[in-house]
């Protein structure tokens, strides 16, 4: 019912390789299916509430700080069959498939200064344990298996900017 990240492929790209410090890093990131089987991948937000990330994105400064992004669970729980939640959630892959999303970071969240970032992201699975035993029973009717585990990724990435030619005077 579940096979390991060992069974996907998970890449992030962008078409730069250099951003403005106020601009948003725009990244793309390819699942593709390396197994000989068919199995379902996960999109990149839970269709649940509150939402939790499936695929998620940070910077890492030279010093080694991850700069992770918050995000917001703004939603109000709706009624829906597990089968509705997984037709949201899950994308079915056949061998050799691959499923593409956009992921955007902000370094102005982070007031970050031009430099070279290192971008990390990171796919998680489902885990097993969080399914009753009846939602687990509801996966198996489905007839394939679901990925679990995690898929890390990472580039580099540098930001350029204005940088002043000289110390800046905060006295008034």
């Amino acid at each position: 019912m579940f096979v390991s990240t060992t069974n996907i492929s998970f890449r992030i790209f962008s078409d730069e390789k250099s951003y403005e410090v106020d601009d948003t890093v725009r990244l793309n990131y390819r699942i593709t299916n390396v197994s000989n089987t068919s199995l379902y991948v996960p999109r990149e937000w839970e269709a649940t509430c509150p939402t939790i990330p499936h695929i998620w994105a940070w910077f890492e400064d030279s010093s080694g700080n991850h700069l992770v992004p918050d995000y917001a669970s703004n939603c109000v729980p709706k009624k829906q069959s597990f089968q509705e939640r997984m037709s949201k959630e899950a994308v079915l892959l056949k061998p050799g498939e691959h499923l593409d999303g956009p992921l955007r970071l902000d370094p102005k969240m982070f007031r970050l200064v031009a430099g070279r970032y290192r971008v990390e992201a990171s796919l998680a699975g489902w885990h097993e344990e969080r399914f009753t035993a009846e939602e687990r029973a509801e996966l198996e009717k489905m007839g394939h298996p679901f990925v679990t585990g995690e898929a890390p990724d990472s580039l580099t990435i540098i930001l350029s900017g204005d940088l002043p030619d000289h110390p800046v005077d905060h006295r008034l």
